[in-house]
């Protein structure tokens, strides 16, 4: 597969939130929020465009963590056309974290217009001619937050510069 220079992440839906309650991608490992562990992960990486399917009650502290140019929407349409492309998309369908040591899962990619053909059309995660890709590890809850930030703490591991755009 070719360099990935567009990646989606995906929050979880605002309703299945309560209130006081963020989205995984918005919780901290050492006083820092996920979302920019995972978006200076991937500017090192070479990705350039970023688009968070996102609703309302989060979208605007997700902005705050991304590049001044990425999208953040829960419209269709916003993402239909971020993915208007043969060019391979990295999809993190759920939060994760960084972790060169993590093999392929659940994370993947295809060309943005597959992406958007099994989404409307097949409604599935089924994409053909997606690729897993190694390097993501899922975050399920507090727990594995927890469990993260203690094995950073152990390695030694401190949180990125800022805290928020690079």
């Amino acid at each position: 597969m070719s360099r990935l220079k567009r990646a989606v992440f995906i929050f979880e839906e605002d309703a299945a939130l309560p209130e006081g309650v963020k989205p995984l991608m918005l919780e901290a490992v050492l006083s820092c929020p996920i979302l920019t562990w995972v978006g200076n992960q991937l500017r090192a990486d070479g990705v350039q465009r970023f688009f968070a399917v996102c609703g309302p009650r989060f979208a605007e502290e997700a902005r705050t963590l991304l590049p001044p140019d990425a999208a953040v929407s829960e419209q269709w349409a916003d993402l239909a056309a971020f993915l208007d492309t043969e060019e391979p998309v990295l999809v993190l369908p759920r939060a994760a974290f960084p972790m060169a040591e993590a093999g392929p899962g659940f994370a993947y990619a295809a060309a943005g217009r597959e992406l958007a053909d099994a989404w409307r059309e097949r409604m599935t995660n089924n994409v053909q001619g997606a690729e897993l890709v190694s390097g993501w590890l899922p975050v399920y809850g507090p727990d594995t937050v927890a469990e993260i930030e203690a094995l950073l703490l152990r390695r030694g591991v401190s949180a990125p510069a800022g805290n928020g755009r690079a």
